[in-house]
Formats: structure tokens, C-alpha cells, sequence
């Protein structure tokens, strides 16, 4: 809980912090002063000046001598991102006085917003050259993305984008935790699509990749399991009948991957290893350990079992070294899906036992909601409330101790899934109406989430169908939608107006996937 409060605090003594600066700034104001850019996620705070600023071929990424060598690896990226947008090659260069055609990149101090702004906020001045400033590199890489969203809504055709317009934005995420989740144990997403929805996520200021590695699909008369994957293949012996029944797995290498595009686009992958239930595959590794009450059989561990927490406490040790995220995600929902009589009271001991071997290892532990487990399960815990249904769906995981996220099932996407699951896809349209409707932010001041997560769950994952086609189709164009709620919450225009999400398709229609992402020309948003 209190780390909910505090991040809550902070919030809002940054916006009083920025309304006074803001409002001193207001004084100045020349006429003619620039509206605010309509980038998505759109900005917290923007103060207009007159007039543009003009990208050039003498143009330089200028970084600032004491952090060149942290800067230099992110001013190279953005210099390419600006060739694709604008067509100008951008030179980096390191140190010197700022001339009128240089872009600014520098760390702290950023003005007196430095403290409150974090490690993911930043600000942007455009006056007579371009100043980024950022306390860390997710900063710095945000700002980045907001510059050239800039130039590529300065009205321009493509590949000549030239203009920023004059003015100074202060900008900071409402929401620590900006989650899209991907089933993976059900359907497999191969590496080039992840890595582009990286670069997706990144241009949209989602911040989590949350991976749900493992899981089975059961048959239409529920007799009999069609598949049981864990998506995480290791060269040790010991695991070697832990795998997939389809045989697609990501080896360390591939992981790694991953995890260079992720870090490279402000994103943290937080991989979900799911027991006791939803377990086929853990069972197919070791029948001895198995539930023995489902029907059908083989889909749960026994967490009763003594030799089941050292079973996977030792799956989690062998890829712990694999992640890079200090949040591992350990499941723990549905257990008794398949008609198993599992105690609640087994289930939180050994979801307990399981979270503090992990923290015991440097790890966060996330978990899906589950209230009937409230009022015993470890208040460290980060709880995700998912259940969309009854008394459940209105639980305030606050009031009970905990930080949570809200990862609502009525955003949930199932490929050719039931009609409450959005079989045809979430449009953005919907999720930026009913999320705000749930979650009006003036009613959720103290106790509300400290994130967003919008999922693809492929409970029909032994069907014909794939990521980079039909998931795409059905997810895109919830993804700027997801951005704009989880890093400022709904549109507002200059007089404090609500602005509809029509007005910011508009942006998104130029903005698209944003740079480097090659996979979707064909399906554009």
C-alpha cells in the first residue's frame, strides 16, 4: 500500500509543481502562441510559444560531455529514427556551445521539475535550438519519441518533416506500470514479431511486455488437452522434459534478443511462469507431482506436494539469469479451472513460499487477483485484478493492502473466443471510453492503480492462425489507445475540454507503427 501512496503523492505534487511553473510561464506568453502537438500519448503539460523551429542539414545531436558515453548509444538511435522520419542525416557530436540548428540532449539537473519528473518523465524546450532533458535514459528515450511524433505531425509529406513548433513541454507518465500482455504459452509469437511490437509499444510510451509463458489448451469436450507449453527451452539435462507438445520454444539466445530490442525501447519484459494451475506442461515434465483431481487430468500441480515447490523453485532458478526485469510474474490464478478441489489455504502458502524464494533472488512478484486469497497472501505482492464479474470485478485491492494493477478482463482479446472477450478485436474507441468510465481518475486519487495492462489471451491456440496477421488485426489499434490512457489518462484541449478519441485518431493515422517496424505495412492503423 505504501508504495501506492507515495507514488500517488508524487503525482500530484508534480502537478501542482507544474501548474505554478506553468502558470508564471502564461505571463510571458507572445501572441499567436502554439497549441499543444497532438502526440499520443498527448503531453501532461505544454506552455506555447510563437513560431517554429526548423530541422536542417546542419542540424547536430549535441550531448552534453559528462554523460556522452550513457547518451551516445541513445543519440545514435534517435539520429536514425530522424533520417527515417525527416530524411536528414543528423550528426552527433559531444560538447561545445549549442547553436540555433542543434538538438540538446542532457541529463540532470532538468530545472526545478528534476525531482518529481522520475526516471521515466522529461522535458522539451524548443526556442532557438531543441533542449531534451531527462534524469535517466527512459527519459531521455521518451522525449525522443515526442520530438519525432512532432516532426511527423508538422503537416508535411512523408519523409520531409522539417518543423517543431516553439514551446516548452514538461511530461511525466500517470501510470508506473504500462502493460500489454501476450499469451505465448497457448500460441507461440515468434521473435520478429515481438521485437516489432517492442518498437510499437516504445513509439506509444507503453513501458511492460508481459509474457504468459506457459499454459494448455483443452479440447471442445473438454475430455482430453491439445496442447501443454512452456515456451523457455534450457540446455541443462535436468529439464529436459519440460517443453511445448507443438515443439516452439525460445532458446536463451533468442530471449536475449528480446531483451537487447526491449531495452533498446523503454521496455521491460516481465515473464509469467503460471502454477500450480494452468500447469499441463510442468506435469508432462513430472507426472509425479500432478493434482490428481482434475478432469481431465494432468492440467494442475499439487501445491500440497512438498517436492512441487522445489520443482519449480528450481525451473525458476534456472532462468532467473535469463530476465532482466526485477518483476517475475508467478500466476497462481484459476486453479481450480478443471473441476480439482485444491484448499485456498494450500494455494497461498505455496504461492507465498514461492514469492519470497524470488525476492529472496532480487525479484518483484506479481500475481493475478484472487480475493478469496486477500487475506493471507504476502502484501508485497503486486496483485493484478483481471475478473470481470461479480463482486469480484469491484474489489478495491487497496482497501485490502495491496498495489495493484488493473488488467480488466473487458479488455481482454480472444482470437475466435467468446462475445465478452472481444473476439473481433478491441478497438481503441472502446477501451478509451470504458476505461476512463472505470477508473475516473478524481474518484481513484488515493486508492487506485499504480498501472494498465491490456491482454491477448489464445484460448484457442491450436487453431490455423498467427501474431503478425490475425492477433495484430484484432490488438493495433488498442495500442495508442493504451498509451494515451496509461501515460496522461484522457485528452484534454487548451480550455480543459475532454477530447474525443476521433479528434487523436487523427494523429494516429499519420503517426502508425512508429520507426523500424517493418512487419505491418500492410495493415495499417
Amino acid at each position: 500500500m505504501w508504495k501506492s501512496t507515495i507514488w500517488i503523492a508524487w503525482g500530484m505534487a508534480l502537478s501542482v509543481l507544474l501548474s505554478r511553473s506553468m502558470a508564471a510561464d502564461a505571463v510571458k506568453d507572445p501572441a499567436g502562441a502554439n497549441a499543444a502537438p497532438r502526440v499520443i500519448p498527448t503531453l501532461q503539460r505544454w506552455q506555447g510559444e510563437a513560431g517554429s523551429w526548423t530541422l536542417d542539414r546542419h542540424a547536430r545531436l549535441l550531448l552534453e560531455p559528462s554523460h556522452a558515453r550513457e547518451l551516445g548509444p541513445m543519440a545514435s538511435r534517435l539520429a536514425e529514427d530522424i533520417a527515417s522520419v525527416a530524411g536528414v542525416k543528423v550528426a552527433v557530436s559531444i560538447g561545445g556551445l549549442a547553436g540555433p540548428r542543434d538538438i540538446v540532449m542532457r541529463l540532470p539537473p532538468c530545472g526545478d521539475v528534476s525531482p518529481l519528473i522520475g526516471r521515466e518523465g522529461y522535458t522539451l524546450d524548443i526556442d532557438d535550438h531543441v533542449t531534451l532533458c531527462a534524469n535517466a535514459d527512459a527519459g531521455m528515450f521518451y522525449a525522443g519519441r515526442t520530438l519525432l511524433q512532432m516532426l511527423v505531425l508538422d503537416g508535411r509529406k512523408d519523409e520531409t518533416h522539417r518543423a517543431l513548433p516553439r514551446g516548452r513541454a514538461v511530461d511525466v507518465p500517470r501510470y508506473r506500470e504500462r502493460s500489454v500482455m501476450l499469451d505465448v504459452g497457448r500460441k507461440f509469437a515468434d521473435v520478429a514479431f515481438l521485437q516489432d511490437y517492442i518498437r510499437f509499444m516504445g513509439w506509444y510510451k507503453l513501458n511492460t511486455l508481459h509474457l504468459h509463458l506457459n499454459d494448455q489448451v483443452l479440447s471442445d469436450d473438454k475430455k482430453s488437452w491439445l496442447s501443454r507449453n512452456f515456451r523457455l527451452r534450457s540446455d541443462n539435462p535436468a529439464f529436459a522434459t519440460l517443453q511445448s507438445t507443438d515443439g516452439r520454444y525460445y532458446t536463451r539466445k533468442d530471449w536475449e534478443a528480446l531483451e537487447r530490442t526491449a531495452a533498446a525501447n523503454g521496455v521491460t519484459i516481465v515473464p509469467e511462469i503460471d502454477t500450480p494451475g494452468h500447469a499441463g506442461a510442468f506435469v508432462l515434465a513430472r507426472p509425479d507431482l500432478a493434482y490428481a483431481e482434475d478432469s481431465p487430468a494432468g492440467g494442475t500441480l499439487d501445491p500440497a506436494n512438498p517436492h512441487t515447490l522445489a520443482y519449480v523453485e528450481s525451473v525458476f532458478a534456472e532462468f532467473l539469469p535469463w530476465f532482466r526485469s526485477d518483476v517475475v510474474h508467478i500466476g497462481g490464478d484459476e486453479v481450480n479451472v478443471n473441476g480439482g478441489k485444491v484448499s485456498v489455504n494450500d494455494q497461498i502458502d505455496y504461492l507465498n513460499k514461492l514469492g519470497r524464494f524470488l525476492q529472496q533472488r532480487g525479484k518483484r512478484v506479481e500475481i493475478w487477483g484472487s480475493a478469496d486469497m486477500a487475506s493471507r497472501l504476502d502484501k508485497s505482492f503486486v496483485i493484478q485484478r483481471w475478473i470481470n464479474w461479480g463482486d469480484e470485478a469491484k474489489t478495491n485491492w487497496s482497501d485490502r493492502g495491496f498495489t495493484w494493477v488493473e488488467s480488466f478482463g473487458d479488455w481482454y482479446v480472444v482470437p475466435f473466443g467468446p462475445s465478452y472477450f472481444n473476439p473481433a478485436g478491441l478497438r481503441g474507441d472502446a477501451l478509451y471510453e470504458g476505461w476512463s468510465k472505470r477508473l475516473p481518475a478524481e474518484r481513484h486519487a488515493s486508492t487506485g492503480p499504480v498501472g494498465g495492462q491490456i491482454a491477448v489471451w489464445n484460448d484457442k491456440g491450436t487453431m490455423d492462425y498467427d501474431y503478425a496477421t490475425t492477433v495484430n488485426a484484432l490488438l493495433k489499434d488498442a495500442i495508442p489507445a493504451a498509451g494515451q490512457l496509461f501515460w496522461c489518462g484522457e485528452a484534454k484541449d487548451e480550455t480543459g475540454k475532454r477530447v474525443e478519441y476521433p479528434v487523436l485518431r487523427q494523429s494516429i493515422e499519420s503517426l502508425q507503427y512508429g520507426p523500424g517496424v517493418s512487419l505491418f505495412k500492410h495493415a495499417p492503423l
